[in-house]
């Protein structure tokens, strides 16, 4: 009867440790996917703010709701870890005149 015990119990620790291990890999792929979630996210914010900033200096003005557009983005992309280059369009972007 004790071997068996000591059998089971090292049966149902094995056990415990492939499950850790599958939960472990399964997490560290979900991370990975996530940060390549994140970081598409993140450059498509980036090329709308870039695409929206060219057509505004373009036209040498923008509208209201395309500027709060714009702020709205850059606040996610630069919460999403992005900013430089971005930042300065940006500011850019907030100074252009309103189109009446």
């Amino acid at each position: 009867m004790k071997y068996w015990l000591e059998v089971l119990f090292g049966c149902v620790t094995a056990g415990v440790g492939i499950a850790l291990r599958k939960i472990s890999k399964k997490l560290e792929k979900e991370k990975e996917r996530s940060k390549a979630i994140e970081d598409g996210v993140r450059d498509i914010l980036r090329i709308n703010i870039l695409d929206t900033y060219e057509r505004c200096k373009a036209e040498g003005q923008i509208t209201v709701s395309r500027k709060d557009a714009i702020d709205s983005a850059y606040q996610s992309y630069h919460a999403l870890g992005g900013n430089g280059t971005i930042t300065q369009v940006h500011n850019e972007i907030m100074e252009m005149p309103i189109r009446q």
